[in-house]
């Protein structure tokens, strides 16, 4: 019926486009606001500085140093360093895969490009795991708090990856900077929700002993919530690990140079052996990452 009645009320219209006099244009208002934002934010903000200071901020103590550091390290070192990650959080077949992928990086000669990118994902996901785990906790103790964050959250797990790219470029301009911005915003809301059901996922009996014992509200969080939780926020760390690289690599388009512009640079020159092997090693680095926070359980008598 409803159907029919979509049907008899265009024809009764006398047209099957979508009358002009029925749109919204919201362009003006949003090259407005993003107008305001640019002249009131970017720069000379009392005090905080504005957000142009913040990105130069981050890059020159953040992401230079952790840049450096991991370039700097010899390739057998870091080799030996996820195997030793990636054993204590699963097995000895997590522990090789993890190894071989971080090799297959280097035998395809990215390695720098790669630490590159890498410094990117592992400084955005430290701010993304700071701000989804206190959000998650917050959220988890008042429903109220989960519920206004809901919308918001929906909005923000569906909407595409490159959407990210327009405001963040626009505060904080092109470079590394605005690309770790666009992957922290795209991969907050599933730590966040991720964090929040596995805390209110403990057992209440648990939380119910630990308040007959005397425990105050923080004690029943640190010894009883996140202990019991600890798998679901193993998940959120993987899950912000994996979003966060899949926004740094297209962060290529916006400046942040590494992996994502060997893509970029292959696919607007036609140049199949560079966006190949870039491509490639993004698949490694992935992997890599994927295995060293993604807990595996041991067999009885095994990985040990």
């Amino acid at each position: 019926p409803a159907t029919a009645a979509v049907a008899l009320a265009g024809r009764a219209a006398g047209s099957a486009d979508w009358p002009e006099g029925w749109t919204l244009a919201i362009a003006e208002p949003v090259n407005t606001a993003k107008e305001w934002m640019v002249d009131h934010l970017y720069s000379g903000v009392p005090v905080v500085g504005g957000t142009a200071d913040w990105a130069s901020g981050y890059v020159t103590w953040v992401l230079d140093p952790l840049r450096g550091a991991l370039q700097g390290l010899p390739w057998w070192s870091l080799l030996l360093i996820v195997a030793a990650a990636a054993w204590l959080i699963g097995t000895w077949g997590t522990a090789l895969t993890a190894v071989l992928a971080l090799a297959a990086i280097g035998v395809l000669g990215v390695w720098d490009p790669a630490m590159d990118t890498l410094s990117q994902v592992l400084a955005a996901v430290a701010v993304t795991l700071v701000l989804g785990f206190t959000t998650g906790i917050a959220a988890a103790r008042s429903p109220r708090l989960e519920r206004l964050l809901r919308p918001v959250l929906d909005i923000c797990q569906t909407m595409p990856q490159f959407v990210y790219l327009i405001p963040v470029v626009a505060l904080f301009g092109v470079g590394r900077a605005p690309a770790a911005a666009a992957a922290i915003v795209y991969a907050l809301p599933a730590v966040v929700r991720i964090t929040t059901q596995g805390l209110r996922g403990v057992d209440p009996a648990a939380l119910e002993s630990a308040r007959s014992l005397g425990a105050t509200r923080g004690q029943q969080l640190r010894q009883v919530q996140l202990p019991l939780a600890r798998p679901a926020l193993l998940l959120a760390v993987n899950q912000g690990v994996v979003l966060v690289l899949a926004v740094v690599i297209i962060g290529g388009l916006v400046g942040s140079g590494a992996l994502g512009y060997d893509v970029v640079f292959g696919l607007a020159q036609g140049d199949l052996a560079t966006g190949l092997v870039a491509g490639a090693a993004i698949v490694c680095l992935g992997l890599m990452l994927d295995r060293v926070t993604q807990p595996t359980a041991r067999r009885p008598g095994k990985g040990a």
